[in-house]
């Protein structure tokens, strides 16, 4: 399993995919730190002994993107875009994991709960997991490199999304009014 740190790296990358990073700066601080909690969430089932399963799944990423659309989380500007990008960010956490190194049993995810309760492994690794036995041996050095990696392979793909949406210029509404930056109650 990567890191907190992939984890929030990949799904800030896919909410501004579908909500464009916001502006002013606070807007832009208070986006992406409910779009890197929403990506490092599913580990909390850490705190109850589930790891990996249902938090793990699509199942999960429409509940807590249902929510999100709902209550009009400040990450887009329509309740529809929410919900995408709260359900792409969540998602991301379950691709991740799947393409990380797994040697706790049950191996996987379940990446397609509620539908079934398999666990799914990727056959080839692109990530490192993170040890989480901080008293043993190469633990720091460990998951140093593990981090290192994910901010090499992560941190470019986030900043070319955030500076392709930047650029790319803002549509109006069909009755030519601008976009509201946040949604409304």
């Amino acid at each position: 399993m990567p890191s907190p740190v992939g984890h929030a790296l990949a799904a800030v990358a896919a909410g501004w995919a579908i909500a464009r990073p916001a502006t002013p700066r606070r807007a832009l601080i208070v986006q992406s730190s409910i779009l890197a909690v929403v990506g490092a969430a599913p580990d909390l089932d850490l705190l109850i002994n589930r790891h990996s399963a249902e938090t793990h799944s699509l199942g999960a990423a429409v509940i807590v993107a249902t929510l999100a659309a709902w209550m009009a989380w400040p990450v887009a500007d329509t309740r529809w875009r929410i919900w995408l990008a709260v359900a792409l960010a969540w998602a991301t956490h379950p691709l991740l994991d799947a393409l990380a190194d797994d040697s706790s049993p049950p191996i996987g995810i379940m990446a397609f709960w509620p539908v079934t309760h398999v666990y799914v492994h990727a056959a080839w690794t692109i990530f490192d997991s993170i040890y989480r036995h901080w008293w043993e041996a190469g633990f720091l050095p460990h998951n140093l490199r593990a981090i290192a990696k994910e901010i090499v392979l992560l941190a470019p793909i986030t900043a070319a999304v955030g500076w392709l949406r930047r650029s790319t210029p803002r549509r109006s509404r069909p009755d030519g009014a601008p976009r509201p930056d946040r949604a409304g109650p």
